[in-house]
């Protein structure tokens, strides 16, 4: 059995999707798979049933797939080296027993992660997929006191994103995180943004989920169902756990530039408003604003202590709270007063 696991930001927006999942469904037993929020977002806007949502990295969702003689890794990568890199860190954190392969429906190239004995690959040969080298994955050296982490496939104008944080632009060619007692002190070839790595705490440099964006082109959305609730949902610097608590909801409060503008483009689809806690330093990891009527941005000094004060104060420590989303709207702009520098109303 074939299990299809699709990766990307808007890999369902591209026809080569579906024609990969029409096409091998008809040649072998086959279950589908999406990782990753973005790409959960194009599935829907696609319209395209029968792919199961899975909430974890892609390494781990392979090692934990049971039954399946094959996973094939469906990418629609910025570069060949992007997916060289990303292929070949797999190949090294997954536990499978299979066959796994990696293809790039951009650029139509076949990648062997894991040598297996079926003939998926002749059949990606037929498709017109051309095979190339897996790239090294996770590369870590030691220099004196330091761990080094070499990062590939990411250039220059990009911005940098450790565990979904925005954590500076990069600026060289050559990008290396330095790490001493799990604390990252100096990121080569990379302008820092102080207040994104201030977030992280304790890291393991090699299990650290690195990526790179020049910023995500946001596409006009068509509402997929109302989702009728009682609760608001706090989204703090993290709009990237959003499908794993859409349910029973009628509103969000969320905290920073980027999550909120991710937030509100996802949560448009669902008929759900947000309060928006931002202090304008948005670093552009999405392109556009959509928001849902009676949506509202507060913006602040510093999104992060009003969003603390916030959690603290109306959430009690917790990320739900049973609350009408109106009257909260004002409770909160009240509870703000003079903090608020601006309002913007949708």
């Amino acid at each position: 059995m074939l299990a299809l696991l699709f990766h990307g930001i808007d890999i369902f927006y591209d026809e080569g999707s579906k024609d990969i999942l029409e096409k091998l469904s008809s040649i072998y037993p086959t279950k589908s798979y999406i990782v990753g929020t973005m790409g959960i977002t194009s599935l829907f806007d696609s319209g395209i049933d029968g792919v199961e949502l899975v909430f974890k990295r892609p390494s781990v969702a392979i090692s934990e797939l049971k039954g399946f003689d094959s996973v094939l890794l469906v990418l629609k990568a910025r570069s060949i080296e992007t997916a060289r890199t990303f292929l070949g860190a797999i190949g090294e954190r997954a536990t499978f027993d299979g066959e796994i392969l990696g293809i790039d429906i951009k650029t139509k190239k076949l990648f062997e992660v894991k040598r297996g004995f079926s003939d998926l690959k002749k059949n990606l040969n037929s498709l017109g997929f051309i095979e190339e080298p897996v790239g090294k994955g996770i590369e870590i050296t030691k220099e004196g006191q330091y761990l080094v982490r070499k990062i590939r496939g990411c250039n220059p104008g990009e911005l940098l994103l450790f565990n979904g944080l925005v954590v500076g632009k990069i600026f060289g060619k050559d990008v290396r995180i330095y790490a001493r007692n799990k604390e990252i002190e100096r990121i080569q070839g990379v302008e820092i943004k102080k207040h994104g790595l201030e977030k992280l705490k304790k890291v393991d440099i090699f299990s650290l989920k690195v990526d790179s964006t020049d910023g995500f082109e946001t596409k006009d959305a068509v509402k997929i169902r109302d989702i009728m609730g009682e609760n608001i949902l706090l989204i703090n610097h993290d709009a990237y756990s959003i499908y794993q608590n859409l349910s029973n909801i009628a509103g969000a409060v969320t905290v920073g530039d980027d999550t909120t503008r991710i937030s509100g483009y996802i949560l448009q689809r669902f008929g759900i408003p947000i309060i928006g806690i931002v202090d304008g330093d948005k670093d552009g990891v999405i392109k556009g604003e959509h928001f849902y009527k009676s949506s509202v941005l507060f913006e602040v000094e510093g999104d992060d202590i009003s969003g603390d004060r916030i959690k603290s104060h109306f959430f009690k420590g917790h990320t739900i709270m049973k609350s009408d989303f109106e009257k909260l709207k004002k409770d909160i702009e009240e509870y703000l007063g003079e903090e608020i520098i601006r309002k913007i109303e949708y």
